[in-house]
């Protein structure tokens, strides 16, 4: 036992006062009684009053200098030493990366769990000035709980921790930590993880100490999941790997469009990865690839074990361009991520095989009669009749200085002040809004015709040096985000939990809906004047299903997308017993940490049921005498 006020010991001297108080006796005058008989259990109790006379055994006197021992004891505040308990100003680093979700615990506990009970047995020994800081290390790290003493409060923020399905970013997790440990006195820092933490991890101004948990390594995972074209239909890749110590066998299934198309038995060896294709018809769509692990075989981590593709991207990935011949627009798309040009001629553009495009471009060539069900790009307009109702020749101009730019989403990035033109088409186009303005007429419109998205560039862009500015490719990658009807859901498979999907609603709906894969769903309200919707909440791996509701109250399917958890670093379990923080080790704590625990107010608490005692004693000896008085 320790004494973390021993100052108060002098206290004790109090003792002194008491002893005398028995030791010296109150003068009385003496008087003639006929007997004695009847007072001597009065004369029992005052005997010790007789002047400094030796002390005799009282019972009363040893129950008050037991109370004052006990009060004393607790004010100079005695501690029991606690093995494996932390106390002090503690900053907890409460890891909730993905591979925390490893069932090797007890009764299958996850290691998340595990970790949880560690630290809930940490705020149960949280001494009487010991605070504690609680950070979440997940893919950003989180104050739960600020410094504070409050048991309940931290145990509550605890409850408040989730696992993550992704990678914990540890130098932002330690970097948060350390900046907290400012103005504290005899910080430490407290990992409560399964280890896998970055090698070149800086040094933190705090004592460190290490909570381990997990027991193996032992796990299959969904490596990577591919789909291309083939020559007959798609070509799917699936790879697992084993990362664990021993052999082992797994049922691979293969799922397409909801119906189990194969399932094929795997042997793969610790440390390896085993690749298997299959071909796939050209309709397929989404693809499901699901991992079981059989008899014998050891698999903790289940978030690995499924993967999604989503092999048609929707289309408004799709481009048709009716043009006699651009160079530079077959060029620009053929490195625009996300985006397929295909050629058409201008009567064909509206028939049934072309309106699965996103948009349409014409190039130099009269508008059709009958015009795609789509957004369009219009790029020097003809004169024709057929046109009159959406754009309208009605000249040319040679006066095509810059005058103004106008704020829209189609100029971000763009500099059209160093843009020079030949000559530009006279329009005239109900609907469309003047963008780029120069001295003889516009050059650049856009707006909504007919439910339609139209964008207007009046002039040649080989009589113009617009190809060679660098505002070009910004320019266009705008509108053709502007113009894309739906979701632009490039390279799904590099869709990890956490990240943004961008998504472009048609200018006609009012509302998109995304359904995630664990049936929640996520709506966003639309008007004109919206833009680019961005979708953040893909922390789970699965297939998120998009949906738009146009003004007409028609719900119609917009695409699909997927979200998978493809982290060699996460599905790699092996826990570690020893980390790398700064130019130090460290090791396991779990066993070395050495706390303190208070015990002054079980103390305080038995000097009052002695005090308690002693008045019962004191009572009944008054009622006594008293007794014998009458």
């Amino acid at each position: 036992m320790a004494l973390l006020a021993p100052t108060a010991l002098a206290l004790g001297l109090l003792a002194v006062p008491i002893l005398l108080l028995y030791m010296l006796r109150q003068k009385r005058r003496d008087r003639l009684v006929s007997s004695t008989l009847l007072w001597r259990d009065l004369i029992r109790d005052r005997t010790a009053n007789a002047p400094w006379q030796r002390l005799r055994r009282n019972l009363l006197l040893l129950l008050q200098l037991l109370i004052l021992a006990l009060l004393v004891l607790a004010l100079a505040r005695p501690t029991l030493p606690l093995e494996g308990q932390i106390d002090g100003n503690l900053i907890v680093l409460l890891d909730t990366s993905a591979s925390m979700g490893a069932t090797d615990g007890a009764d299958g506990a996850t290691r998340f769990q595990a970790a949880t009970a560690q630290v809930e047995r940490l705020i149960d020994g949280l001494g009487g000035g010991d605070e504690m800081t609680l950070i979440a290390a997940g893919r950003a790290p989180t104050v739960l709980s600020a410094a504070t003493g409050d048991r309940d409060l931290l145990r509550a923020a605890l409850n408040n921790a989730t696992l993550e399905h992704s990678a914990a970013d540890w130098p932002a997790a330690l970097a948060l930590a350390a900046g907290l440990t400012h103005g504290l006195a005899d910080p430490r820092l407290v990992i409560v993880s399964d280890g896998g933490l970055p090698a070149d991890l800086p040094d933190v101004p705090a004592e460190v100490t290490f909570l381990p948990v997990g027991r193996s390594g032992d796990n299959l995972a969904l490596a990577s999941l591919g789909v291309r074209p083939a020559a007959e239909g798609l070509e799917a890749l699936v790879s697992v790997a084993n990362n664990g110590t021993a052999a082992g066998q797994v049922l691979l299934s293969l799922t397409v469009d909801g119906v189990l198309f194969d399932s094929r038995q795997l042997d793969v060896a610790p440390a390896e990865t085993t690749g298997v294709t299959w071909q796939l018809p050209a309709e397929a769509n989404v693809i499901e690839a699901h991992l079981e692990p059989l008899d014998g075989t050891a698999d903790y981590l289940a978030v690995d074990n499924r993967a999604w593709h989503v092999a048609g991207s929707g289309a408004g990935q799709r481009v048709m361009l009716v043009s006699e011949g651009n160079l530079f627009l077959e060029r620009l798309f053929a490195v625009l991520p996300g985006y397929e040009v295909v050629r058409a001629a201008a009567d064909d553009a509206a028939s049934e095989g072309q309106a699965s495009a996103g948009f349409y471009i014409f190039d130099g060539v009269p508008l059709p009669e009958t015009l795609p069900a789509g957004n369009l790009l219009i790029i020097n307009p003809q004169p024709t009749d057929e046109s009159a109702n959406l754009i309208q020749v009605t000249g040319s101009f040679t006066d095509t200085q810059f005058i103004a730019q106008a704020d829209h989403p189609l100029l971000a990035d763009v500099d059209w002040r160093s843009v020079n033109i030949a000559e530009a088409q006279t329009v005239i186009a109900p609907g469309l809004v003047p963008l780029v303005s120069a001295t003889g007429g516009p050059l650049l419109l856009a707006g909504e015709v007919d439910g339609r998205r139209v964008v207007v560039l009046p002039f040649d862009l080989n009589q113009s040096d617009l190809p060679l500015q660098i505002a070009f490719p910004a320019l266009m990658a705008n509108i053709a985000a502007w113009l894309n009807p739906g979701p632009a859901f490039t390279m799904n498979e590099t869709l990890q939990p956490g990240s943004v999907v961008s998504l472009l609603p048609d200018a006609r709906a009012e509302m998109i809906t995304i359904t995630t894969p664990d049936g929640a769903i996520w709506q966003q309200a639309l008007d004109e004047s919206s833009g680019m919707v961005l979708f953040q909440d893909t922390q789970l791996p699965g297939l998120y299903t998009v949906s738009s509701r146009d003004r007409d109250g028609i719900e119609q399917p917009v695409g699909a997308f997927a979200v998978n958890f493809f982290d060699p670093g996460e599905s790699r379990i092996q826990p570690t017993d020893t980390l790398r923080i700064g130019r130090l080790d460290v090791p396991s704590g779990v066993n070395q940490a050495v706390g303190v625990r208070e015990v002054g107010h079980w103390l305080l608490g038995a000097g009052f049921i002695v005090l308690l005692v002693e008045w019962w004693v004191a009572y009944h000896r008054r009622a006594g005498v008293l007794g014998i008085r009458s």
